[in-house]
């Protein structure tokens, strides 16, 4: 049985939260990312307090000392770690809001615990009966207020904690280092029926905790010694979805409102359309757990850009999937799934979180080729498992074969961990970590290269890679001296290669690596060189990445069209370079450059924008030299100093050693470059300059196209002339200049006599609406929908019914973009004397359309998706206030 009808609904349990809050005069603020930006010391957000750090450190100061909000949370490493409970019990969740209010040297213990008190039993109408209360050990303070002021019988109270002897209950700290401080616990016991059982060590199941409230005193650093904070703060926390549990009656936070569309579109995928109790009440419950908890942490770090990785924030998130992945695997599911139920995250919190349907089709296009890349990786190792568990001696599966696993056929330690206890087995994970250690030392013997991140290097044979063939061939026979895998990708160093490794400004070469069988097939999509040798970085496309595989003999072809356009855009920057030099001023020197395939770009030395003459006639000289034909000679082994005396460039920043290659284009310019170049001008076919403009005092920067893409933006900029001229009513491109001139000074005077006509109706509209008040609470309030065209015209109705008005609240809405838009204002001097506050109001009607906003406590404005109850919404203005009225507000 429900215990409030009212807040059954998690989304409005949330709103009357922050309302609460902000009647006490706290500043609602957004949820900060859950991936935390500039905190190494964060793996994820995991609490409300975490971007207020800095204020409780006292090195940030805000210009509230109240704060409320409702915070994206994941909790599945470092300190707090609950990924390994979920699906366990209806509790744990890696991700879930925490709702919580905090004082930045503002109120302390006695206002935090009395009205967080008032928030559960009024507000939320909590049984206080239901209600107990932990304090720290020696916190008499806190034990004080709730025996003595808020009235909470001993008996339902309880001490706990000791950190001096490393038992941290009741002491909160947001990780190992940083803000903590002793705290105060509210349980809410669930089986009031039976006898109680409150005490040291009682069950966690029974008596839940909802709400902690912490009393920030200090500042732990990294030895543990505690350091006083600048000043006393409170940060409390509360998680949304245990309390819309307990307010619905429900033992599982997944029977709640939250999950249902999660769990009964997991069903549906299924092809078992159930409903969410029915999913509950099933024996594969954990495996439906586990998946809703966990492609909703996905679909939120996702969405905020994090990627899967093997290190850090990433392996945590492909941990996370790869265990949703096992779950959906036993009940079914034999391919990506993860990506289709993210919608059904983004349809329950997009309007509480809009930045989740902005990038909803790229996060799970993220999520469907994670997927696929560990169900492949899931199939190629299921069968050698077996093998495996089979023969497994004394209940263990060996440390070998658990790295066998892992190196050949991809296998992830934790995943046979998995697997292995579900067998009653365990994995020899010591002797896992000593073959992985023997593997890195004998890559880095064979190659004196350890690389920098990735998996450990798999030596294949002995060699160097450093052997490029690319100035005179795009493919060639070549063998594989050694790989990683490293995330979704493979490092791959060849023998021999044709792949230009990235440098002096030229992008590396893409293409593929295959095996003369057909077997293996690498897509190539960088090339790197490092101490090691030259690093293909890699995609697999098809056929598997084993030992086998790539002791094959292998076929290395660049990807000879990308080629043929980096090489005229780099020969292209030489062009430019001589240019500017000639038509602009000697002064100018090359001071750095990016040559893609798709457009270059060209930093230069100089005090000033160029003129739009000296592009005009810079672009003319180069496409001058291009129609020329001029042969481009490449000098190779030459003496520097040689070089020195020919008066060849040398490009600023570029390190060039005792012997170099000098490209030359003769009578024109001649410069030091170890890059990828065309045979003759012409193959460059046009150039175009798309942009120039400065990057830094003294430096400049032009970015251009040549080849197939100055041919793209030329028929784009045909394309754009003759749909303009079109639009405009003219019949060549010529006359739109003039057409378009005439129109904006019609427009013009069109949009003066539009703002004297609307203001002028506005007055007339804005006397009906204050003939039509209404008295609520000894204040006159206002409520109107009207026609406007934009919120600006909105704001102007409201604009003239605040100057006429006199002391009251008005609240107006409109349809704007065929989406509802609400306005809201309050006077002066109903906002000083009261808590009508115009932001309070707009979000309490917003409600309604399922939106919210935000604002001043004078005015205040709101949108929302439900168009159809917008004047249902505007009509609520006086229920509203009545509520206002009546519940001590004035």
């Amino acid at each position: 049985m429900a215990l409030r009808e009212v807040v059954l609904d998690p989304h409005v349990l949330r709103a009357k939260f922050l309302s609460f809050f902000q009647g006490l005069g706290h500043e609602v603020v957004t949820s900060s990312p859950v991936v935390p930006k500039g905190d190494p010391t964060l793996l994820f957000a995991n609490a409300g307090m975490n971007q207020f750090k800095d204020v409780f450190l006292g090195a940030e100061v805000r210009s509230y000392k109240r704060a409320a909000s409702a915070q994206k949370c994941i909790r599945a490493g470092g300190k707090h770690n609950d990924l390994d409970e979920v699906g366990k019990d209806g509790r744990h969740l890696t991700f879930f809001e925490m709702l919580g209010n905090w004082s930045f040297g503002d109120y302390y213990k006695r206002e935090s615990i009395q009205w967080g008190w008032s928030f559960l039993t009024e507000v939320l109408g909590l049984p206080v009966e239901r209600l107990y209360v932990t304090v720290y050990k020696d916190d008499d303070a806190s034990w004080d207020i709730w025996a003595n002021e808020v009235g909470v019988p001993t008996a339902r109270m309880m001490r706990l904690g000791d950190i001096a002897v490393g038992d941290e209950e009741n002491f909160w700290s947001m990780g190992p280092v940083g803000p903590c401080g002793p705290c105060t616990e509210i349980h809410f016991d669930t089986q009031p029926h039976e006898a109680s059982t409150w005490g040291p060590g009682c069950s966690g199941e029974r008596y839940v905790e909802i709400w902690n409230h912490v009393f920030m005193e200090f500042d732990r650093d990294a030895a543990g010694v505690l350091t006083s904070l600048p000043m006393k703060s409170v940060d409390t926390g509360m998680g949304l979805e245990r309390v819309a549990a307990l307010l619905a009656g429900v033992e599982s936070v997944y029977a709640t409102a939250l999950f249902k569309g999660i769990l009964e579109q997991t069903a549906s995928l299924l092809g078992r359309p159930q409903c969410q109790a029915e999913i509950l009440a099933g024996a594969d419950v954990n495996a439906f757990r586990v998946i809703a908890d966990h492609v909703r942490t996905l679909t939120f770090a996702v969405s905020e850009g994090q990627p899967f990785s093997n290190e850090g924030r990433g392996y945590v998130l492909r941990r996370i999937l790869r265990r949703a992945v096992r779950f959906g695997r036993d009940l079914g599911f034999r391919e990506p799934f993860l990506c289709k139920l993210s919608q059904a995250v983004v349809d329950e919190f997009a309007g509480v979180y809009p930045e989740l349907a902005a990038v909803s089709v790229q996060c799970q296009e993220v999520l469907r080729l994670e997927e696929e890349r560990f169900f492949r990786t899931l199939e190629r190792g299921l069968v050698r498992f077996e093998e495996v568990a089979g023969r497994s001696a004394g209940g263990r599966v060996a440390g070998q074969d658990a790295f066998v696993l892992y190196d050949t056929f991809g296998f992830p330690l934790d995943l046979t961990q998995i697997m292995a206890e579900e067998r009653g087995l365990e994995v020899d994970v010591a002797g896992f970590e000593e073959a992985l250690s023997q593997q890195r030392q004998r890559s880095s013997e064979a190659s004196g290269f350890t690389g920098q991140e990735g998996g450990p290097w798999i030596g294949i044979r002995e060699g160097s890679a450093t052997t490029f063939l690319g100035y005179a061939r795009h493919s060639t026979a070549s063998q594989v001296i050694r790989y990683r895998e490293r995330g979704d990708f493979y490092d791959v160093l060849l023998d021999m290669t044709p792949f230009y490794a990235e440098g002096g400004g030229q992008v590396g070469d893409g293409g593929l690596i295959h095996s003369e069988d057909g077997q293996l097939r690498l897509r190539v999509l960088d090339t790197q060189r490092t101490d090691g040798g030259i690093v293909h970085v890699c995609r697999l496309e098809d056929g598997f990445v084993t030992r086998e595989s790539m002791a094959k003999d292998v076929i290395a072809e660049v990807n000879a069209e990308r080629r043929g356009l980096i090489a005229s855009n780099h020969t292209a920057t030489h062009l430019l370079h001589k240019a500017l030099r000639a038509v602009v001023s000697t002064e100018i020197f090359q001071a750095g450059s990016l040559v893609r395939d798709d457009k270059f770009r060209f930093d230069f030395s100089f005090s000033r924008a160029l003129t739009e003459d000296e592009l005009e006639r810079v672009e003319q000289w180069v496409n001058a030299q291009i129609r020329a034909g001029h042969e481009v000679r490449k000098h190779v082994d030459v003496p520097h100093q040689t070089a020195q005396e020919w008066g060849a460039m040398a490009i600023f920043g570029e390190k060039y050693g005792d012997r170099v290659r000098v490209v030359e284009v003769p009578g024109v310019s001649m410069e030091l470059c170890g890059g990828i170049h065309v045979e003759n001008t012409r193959e460059i076919l046009l150039f175009r300059i798309v942009s120039e403009g400065a990057i830094a005092a003294g430096t400049r920067r032009i970015e251009a196209v040549t080849n197939a893409g100055a041919f793209a933006a030329a028929q784009q900029d045909r394309r754009l002339l003759r749909a303009s001229a079109e639009a405009v009513g003219v019949d060549t491109v010529e006359a739109l200049p003039v057409r378009l001139k005439k129109w904006v000074s019609e427009r013009a005077e069109l949009e003066r006599q539009v703002e004297s006509l609307t203001r002028r109706v506005a007055r007339t509209e804005v006397a009906a609406i204050l003939r039509e008040g209404k008295e609520v609470g000894g204040v006159r309030a206002y409520a109107a929908r009207v026609q406007v065209r934009e919120r600006k015209d909105l704001l102007l109705y409201v604009d003239l019914l605040r100057e006429r008005m006199g002391e009251g609240v008005a609240l107006l809405g409109a349809e704007i973009d065929g989406r509802p838009a609400l306005v809201c204002a309050v006077s002066e001097g109903v906002a000083k004397q009261s808590t009508w506050h115009a932001t309070a109001i707009v979000n309490a009607c917003a409600q309604v359309i399922g939106g919210r906003g935000g604002g001043r406590p004078t005015l205040a404005q709101a949108g929302g998706a439900e168009l159809g109850r917008l004047d249902e919404a505007i009509a609520a203005l006086f229920g509203v206030l009545q509520t206002m009225a009546t519940g001590g507000g004035r």
